[in-house]
């Protein structure tokens, strides 16, 4: 089934005149500004409630754009979603390393809830987040409250994830408690730094779990819940995970990625497809038994497959 998606933005600011098309282009960079022009001729963008048929069309600040984007192609995601835990209040799941949780970019029936939803045939409410290549466990609730009241269980609870990260990770382990905040010398805007400057306070804890030739398995413990926290973190720290295009060796493999793909030099640097971060343990207490809970989710093949190949070249 394909849903009809209706994306809408607010025209702002503007530094200077934009032409609708130039516009689109610079804000949904997933179309070329001649594959927007068609996107306008055929009537998909409507300014201020009016269909644009004029790609041309001068914009101001304020101005109104609607774009039906339902017959977007999508990317192509691992569907390969495992069941975990289920009850009439909420469902854990094993979250694939390719599938966005919500609808964002050009994803929108390619994503965790709208498979799932459709497997249940109801409505879905995810308690938490994880990054579109971070894989392993994730909760979604069934009805507004029980996922209000999980968030509270899961915030008093415990998590622990696992990272493959490039270098031989120290024996002792170690606490990083570097505040996260925008980094202002990065090309990619949503990039996050851990540095002294940053004002959100962060603190994750690493143990290292083995080593395996140039790469170590450690095990991470987020003691905060920031957006992008632990990749921030072990790259601060010198070991960055493997397969990271943001946070790994070099971020310019994320805006090669972007422009074209995963090219062969792109995966020798990366070694890895994806980000090799893994929400692995979940421990918290049910929000409506208030029996303690410890979900497990399995250890994907990428990372085992990985260690092999890296003990066996050292």
């Amino acid at each position: 089934m394909i849903r009809t998606r209706i994306i809408q933005t607010t025209v702002s600011p503007l530094h200077g005149a934009a032409a609708l098309d130039g516009y689109c282009a610079r804000r949904f960079t997933y179309l070329t500004r001649d594959q927007w022009g068609e996107e306008i001729l055929s009537g998909k963008v409507s300014l201020n409630g009016e269909v644009a048929r004029n790609p041309a069309a001068e914009l101001k600040d304020g101005d109104i754009l609607a774009w039906d984007a339902s017959g977007i192609v999508e990317p192509a995601v691992d569907r390969g979603i495992g069941l975990l835990y289920e009850d009439e209040w909420f469902v854990a799941v094993d979250k694939t390393g390719n599938l966005p949780v919500h609808p964002a970019g050009r994803y929108f029936n390619n994503t965790l809830v709208f498979l799932l939803e459709e497997r249940y045939g109801r409505k879905l409410y995810p308690v938490h987040r994880l990054d579109r290549e971070t894989s392993g466990i994730i909760l979604l609730a069934f009805d507004p409250r029980s996922a209000e009241r999980l968030s509270g269980s899961i915030s008093r609870g415990s998590r622990e994830y696992l990272a493959l990260v490039h270098g031989n990770f120290p024996d002792c382990g170690m606490v990083v408690d570097l505040p996260l905040g925008p980094d202002a010398a990065s090309a990619v805007r949503k990039k996050r730094k851990a540095w002294s400057g940053g004002t959100e306070r962060a603190e994750t804890r690493f143990t290292k779990a083995l080593a395996a030739g140039d790469v170590s398995l450690v095990r991470c413990f987020p003691e905060t819940g920031r957006l992008h926290q632990i990749r921030a973190h072990l790259l601060a720290a010198g070991f960055p995970i493997v397969g990271d295009k943001l946070y790994g060796r070099d971020e310019t493999a994320f805006l090669t990625f972007i422009e074209q793909g995963l090219t062969p030099e792109i995966q020798q640097l990366l070694i890895l497809p994806r980000a090799a971060l893994h929400n692995a343990r979940m421990v918290f207490r049910h929000p409506h038994t208030n029996q303690e809970l410890t979900i497990d989710a399995p250890l994907p093949a990428m990372f085992s497959e990985c260690i092999v190949s890296r003990r066996d070249e050292g």
